[in-house]
């Protein structure tokens, strides 16, 4: 269930089946309360003061049951009422259900209560909250905020955030740690509204596994473990040709590096041959740095001649774009391979800039097609501002993708990989040290790897952006968020290939 991603609609029809099916919102209340109560125990065994921050919804009355069952245990427990009374017939049964030990104050007179505590629990708002934190209610989540002794647990989503986008249009609660029910939601995955999460777990609360796999999810996160299958055990009789030949349109004079960044993460990545297409005036610089690949060499004067469309004729993928430069040559260079490959194409960095006045090629190819956005680049392709893009990143992708037949793979925290049929995956590795120039080329080159293998274009587009968090990940481990550098990812591949091929 942790890897599946619903919306609050979806989560309402899974209630509403567990319901119908004998488990009543009341006991499905009570259950959440437990879970959070038993997480707390398991992280805070004495937990000193706590504070329940409590709204008048069902969110609310999820921190009243968790609010009792602490003060059962003994624990000092402060409830503060945001919203004034409980206004759901299930919140009240909670509120009413709690011992007189609780002290229960109202958030005007909240603030010492909120200094004082060793514990803030978070029960404002649930999945169904939208829109921007109401501003009375700023000043209090503010003060949370700067009592950094105290530990801070949402219930379901920080409050402030919005479930299905993971836009957060105002004031946020910071937690350390989120508890969500019966599955993840985007909120959970979607930056900024991750961010605010710290870390986030799934518990259950009674409903039934089959209930929530008879609803249709075309989203998930992305986990190491789970794309492990998609990599069969290498053929002992294979050949190079066995494993792709991976044409790249990459480089310019004053761009090498990020061609032979690109070009040695897809020798790492497991790919059979590469033929890399530069410039003459760049083979002295490319020859020695990638000892491992052929060359296709072009005059930019008469690109593409014909040992360029041949090879591209010969390619299982192409990845075109990392440092290509947006010369009217490079221009040629993309629209030629748009026009005439077989294989899957990757699309990179300057390919994408280049097609940012004219979106509608992507329409050209008969093969599939990847793209692999930063945020700017993807605003530049499909005219958006940065603000409409943070606003529901989901959906800025999801849109492209089905508008222009790509796979798009939306770069940044918590990489968002679209396909054109509406299946998405939300990536859940990598860290900020990889927010570098040069970590994009690093990607792309794994992504052409995989394809030109004949991994399905969708699957191998997740499973590249999850390697390469998983990369960056070991990098952070060793060297610092730092220190590491994008080349780093690259030597850090063979151990990720280790996991994967379970060694």
């Amino acid at each position: 269930m942790e890897h599946r991603i619903v919306t609050a609609a979806q989560m309402k029809q899974i209630e509403a089946s567990g319901a119908a099916h004998g488990l009543s919102y009341r006991q499905m209340m009570e259950n959440a309360g437990q879970a959070v109560w038993r997480e707390l125990a398991l992280r805070c065994p004495q937990p000193g003061r706590l504070l329940v921050v409590c709204g008048k919804g069902n969110n609310g009355g999820d921190g009243f049951v968790a609010a009792r069952l602490l003060a059962a245990e003994g624990a000092k427990v402060t409830v503060v009422l945001m919203q004034g009374a409980p206004a759901s017939d299930l919140a009240k049964q909670a509120y009413d259900k709690m011992s007189r030990g609780i002290e229960i104050i109202m958030y005007r007179t909240a603030g010492g209560a909120v200094d004082a505590a060793d514990v803030i629990i978070d029960a404002v708002f649930g999945f169904s909250f939208h829109g921007r934190l109401p501003s009375v209610m700023e000043p209090l989540f503010a003060r949370a905020a700067e009592n950094k002794k105290a530990f801070h647990i949402s219930v379901d989503i920080p409050s402030g955030a919005v479930c299905d986008t993971g836009a957060v249009e105002g004031a946020c609660f910071k937690a350390d740690l989120t508890v969500t029910f019966t599955a993840m939601k985007p909120a959970g995955v979607v930056y900024p509204a991750a961010g605010f999460g710290g870390m986030t777990v799934v518990r259950q609360v009674g409903i039934k596994e089959e209930h929530l796999e008879m609803l249709p999810c075309d989203t998930e996160s992305v986990l190491l473990g789970n794309i492990c299958p998609l990599f069969p055990k290498r053929d002992p009789e294979g050949h190079k040709g066995t494993y792709g030949r991976l044409l790249m349109i990459c480089g310019s004079v004053g761009m090498a590096g990020a061609c032979i960044m690109a070009a040695r993460a897809a020798l790492r990545s497991g790919v059979g041959l590469l033929n890399i297409a530069i410039p003459h005036a760049l083979y002295p610089i490319l020859a020695p740095a990638v000892p491992e690949a052929i060359f296709t060499l072009y005059d930019p004067t008469e690109a593409p001649g014909e040992a360029v469309l041949d090879a591209i004729d010969k390619a299982s993928a192409c990845l075109v774009g990392c440092g290509l430069g947006t010369a009217p040559y490079a221009t040629k260079l993309v629209d030629a391979v748009l026009e005439n490959a077989h294989g899957t194409v990757v699309l990179d960095a300057d390919a994408l800039n280049i097609l940012a006045k004219t979106p509608e090629k992507l329409l050209v190819p008969q093969a599939p097609v990847i793209i692999t956005p930063h945020p700017g680049e993807m605003c530049r392709l499909n005219g958006r501002t940065m603000a409409e893009l943070r606003a529901d990143r989901l959906q800025t992708a999801r849109v492209f993708a089905q508008t222009y037949r790509v796979i798009t793979v939306l770069k940044g925290a918590g990489t968002i990989i679209a396909a054109p049929s509406g299946e998405t995956r939300v990536n859940t590795t990598g860290n900020p040290g990889m927010a570098k120039g040069g970590s994009g080329d690093v990607l792309a080159g794994i992504t052409g790897a995989l394809c030109a293998q004949n991994m399905q274009p969708f699957e191998a587009a997740y499973s590249a952006v999850c390697i390469h968090g998983a990369a960056g990940d070991l990098c952070a481990e060793a060297l610092s968020q730092h220190g590491m550098l994008p080349t780093d990812l690259i030597e850090k591949l063979p151990q990720v290939f280790l996991q994967i091929e379970g060694k």
